[in-house]
């Protein structure tokens, strides 16, 4: 027995633009039963899930891709936890917590994972999937009966345990804080009297005496992993705390968030870096389904089993397949010298923007190959990029929206950079119509073809980046310049782009420049590193091309780590610090493995 979800995204419906295809072509509808119906004719349509047939109908004719019907085995229905609304999103289960360890949940963006942290958070009551009807505590807790934490579970859904909530998207907290200094507001909320030990490990000592409201991206979110650790409370929620942040300041985050366990607190961390989540975790959470249609939420498993699960696309404890095809980091084959065709050759760079300095030795890039460009934040990753695009193109004068029409070129800050529908700025980009191979192996992954209709200027932070990206591997161009490629975009879409990075210079003969953060993707994607060290915000002293070993060796020392590969899938781990491999990893002074 099959049970159907359907949901339209509102933002996507244009009932008085479309002829109503949804209710002219449905079956049901012709027989005589309102399957689908209109309330109001300028508003989206109402479908009835139980009259509903599944046979998609609606899905294919809505000419902007805002409908979604799935079938689903009826069993589930017992695990609905909640609903947004008719025809919304659904979440199925919920996950197991335990104190004293750090559950990670992974999933896609839109699989419902920030849904479960505001559920737990208490931002967001569930409501059992009964939209319109009041739903109180003693349902709630019936429905979870039989989950193995269901006393801690009964603590919080009656208010005796305290949440502390590190959310992911950080705008409002200039708008909240304003212009209050950063030590005002930390000490403020110092509950535990942790105020030098913190800012200490998340390197806040710079920053004590900015206002809140000129903080950059990564210092907003060290200040809001700080305020959360500093404050007393018994379950700790932190949504995708690494964005923004460096390799090292991932780390230093991590190591912080972690020692909460210590104090028997229950942590709870979505995060899209396998590395670091891997590297955090005691247990994980699988979250699968549909984006934005549905979520389930999977039995607790280890950290190890967990993400190897997730990259197979098969929980063997569920007997569930959620993904037809598994993820592998394949070692692509990487010359240790320099390519024989030279693509372009750079001479010396020093270059000063107020009191930084950044100076890099010459070097060339070879026709097929990627070079990535690592260091900590603030120690002129972007200005190498923009100092070697600059050479290539030989002007520096161009403005930087006019750079992206004229080649592959992605900057690190997207916001206003685009103007116009989505559909129209990827065919300009490509030059015509984008063919079918390019719909499935780029624009579909990204998510990017249910937003052809929208406009550029109403879009997320996430889907104006997949589409900067997307844009910039559709131009035609010797050479792609792309900084932080990976930035905002879930497991999946960062494993497609960096596929789509390799196949495109394989497939153009062309070359790539890539500054990334994610340990996985750098390994994955480079052909040859450049290393940036020395102050950050001072000064930046970036090296000749290295072979990815050497390179990766040098960053990861840097960073005080090892790494070993998990033989399975050939994923990237980072060493328990004093573990045996650790230890006999430093004393073979190699890091990377």
């Amino acid at each position: 027995m099959l049970v159907r979800v359907a949901v339209i995204e509102k933002d996507s419906c244009k009932p008085t633009k479309c002829g109503k295809p949804c209710r002219k072509y449905c079956p049901i509808v012709r027989t005589g039963q309102e399957a689908i119906y209109f309330v109001k004719d300028d508003e989206p349509p109402v479908i009835n899930e139980y009259l509903c047939s599944g046979c998609c109908i609606c899905v294919r004719k809505c000419p902007f891709n805002a409908i979604s019907v799935v079938n689903l085995p009826d069993e589930l229905e017992k695990k609905v936890f909640h609903r947004y609304g008719v025809n919304a999103f659904k979440l199925y289960g919920f996950p197991a917590l335990s104190p004293g360890s750090v559950t990670g949940i992974l999933g896609e963006n839109g699989i419902g994972k920030s849904t479960v942290l505001k559920i737990i958070g208490g931002l967001v009551k569930p409501n059992l999937g009964r939209v319109g009807e009041e739903v109180n505590t003693e349902d709630i807790l019936t429905a979870l009966r039989g989950n193995v934490s269901f006393n801690l579970v009964e603590k919080i859904f009656k208010g005796r345990l305290k949440c502390i909530y590190k959310p992911q998207y950080l705008d409002e907290i200039p708008r909240l804080i304003g212009e209050k200094k950063v030590e005002e507001v930390l000490e403020r909320i110092d509950e535990k009297k942790a105020f030098d030990r913190i800012i200490e490990q998340l390197d806040l000592k710079r920053v004590l005496n900015n206002r809140v409201n000129t903080l950059s991206g990564g210092e907003l979110q060290r200040l809001a992993i700080a305020a959360a650790c500093m404050r007393e409370g018994d379950v700790y929620l932190f949504d995708e705390p690494s964005s923004f942040l460096d390799v090292r300041q991932r780390l230093k985050a991590a190591d912080l968030i972690a020692s909460l366990k210590e104090e028997n607190k229950i942590v709870v961390v979505v995060e899209h870096d396998l590395t670091i989540l891997d590297y955090l975790a005691d247990y994980v959470v699988i979250m699968y389904g549909q984006p934005s249609v549905y979520g389930i939420v999977s039995q607790v498993l280890s950290a190890r089993v967990g993400i190897n699960s997730y990259l197979e696309g098969y929980i063997r404890q569920e007997n569930i397949r959620f993904r037809k095809d598994s993820i592998k980091f394949h070692a692509h084959v990487r010359t240790e010298e320099t390519p024989q065709v030279k693509m372009f050759e750079w001479p010396t760079i020093e270059v000063s923007i107020g009191n930084f300095h950044l100076s890099a030795e010459s070097g060339s890039i070879g026709v097929g190959e990627v070079i990535g460009i690592a260091g900590p934040n603030g120690i002129g990753k972007t200005t190498m990029l923009k100092e070697l695009l600059k050479s290539f193109l030989g002007d520096s004068s161009i403005p930087e929206g006019e750079v992206i029409k004229k080649i592959g070129y992605k900057p690190q800050y997207v916001s206003g950079l685009f103007k116009g529908v989505v559909s129209d700025i990827l065919k300009e980009a490509y030059g015509g119509e984008i063919p079918e191979f390019l719909q499935d192996e780029l624009i579909k992954p990204l998510k990017l073809d249910r937003l052809s209709d929208r406009l550029a200027e109403t879009l997320s932070g996430g889907e104006l980046q997949a589409l900067a990206i997307c844009t910039a591997l559709l131009r035609d161009s010797p050479i792609y310049f792309l900084d932080e490629p990976c930035a905002y975009l879930d497991v999946e879409q960062r494993l497609t782009v960096i596929r789509a990075i390799r196949h495109t210079v394989l497939a153009k003969k062309s070359s790539a420049f890539v500054v990334e953060h994610d340990i996985a993707a750098l390994d994955f994607l480079s052909d040859r590193l450049i290393f940036i060290q020395g102050e950050p915000s001072v000064f930046g002293q970036a090296s000749q091309p290295m072979a990815v070993a050497e390179g990766m060796n040098s960053l990861l020392k840097y960073l005080d780590v090892t790494i070993r590969r998990e033989p399975d899938n050939l994923r990237p781990r980072i060493n328990k610090k004093d573990s045996k491999t650790d230890r006999l990893q430093r004393a073979q002074n190699k890091y990377y493995y």
